[in-house]
């Protein structure tokens, strides 16, 4: 297989330092022209001897776009890893919300624990599902990714 290229070097555009204004002969208003005063050309501000800086981007440093199979794989397995933590969540939040219910007896706010309850349970269901989608996204582009490599080498070999 090939190695990873950086897409920021192979496209990237390098601007190179100004050398500055070429100096050449100053054309000196003629005594007609409106707005002279007839005592000769004003002297140009001289050019700075180095270009000014380029300001940083605003997230910081250029972003890493290098990306391999391996790297889609370990954010497959974080995402299942996620997923799997919040799973594990469920059997306690029903612990707690048991547990809540006996120790409030006789609040107002018990009652709507099932309400919220349930809202935890959507939102886990949501999340959980999402997270299982991006793992399998990671895992078929770095498939595809895997492929295309195989591809591109056995064009070349």
């Amino acid at each position: 297989m090939s190695e990873p290229v950086d897409p920021r070097a192979a496209y990237a555009i390098t601007a190179e330092p100004s050398p500055g204004p070429t100096p050449g002969p100053t054309p000196s208003p003629s005594p007609s022209e409106p707005g002279s005063d007839g005592g000769g050309p004003s002297p140009e501000p001289s050019p700075s001897p180095n270009p000014s800086p380029i300001p940083p981007a605003p997230w910081g440093s250029d972003p890493d776009l290098g990306v391999t199979s391996s790297f889609l794989r370990k954010r497959a397995d974080e995402c299942e890893t996620a997923s799997e933590i919040i799973r594990k969540t469920r059997g306690v939040a029903d612990d707690a919300s048991t547990g809540l219910a006996r120790a409030a007896d006789g609040w107002s706010f018990v009652g709507s624990l099932d309400e919220l309850q349930g809202r935890w349970e959507a939102l886990n269901r949501h999340v959980v599902q999402r997270l299982d989608q991006a793992a399998a996204n990671f895992r078929l582009s770095a498939d595809a990714y895997d492929a295309n490599e195989t591809r591109t080498a056995s064009q070349f070999s």
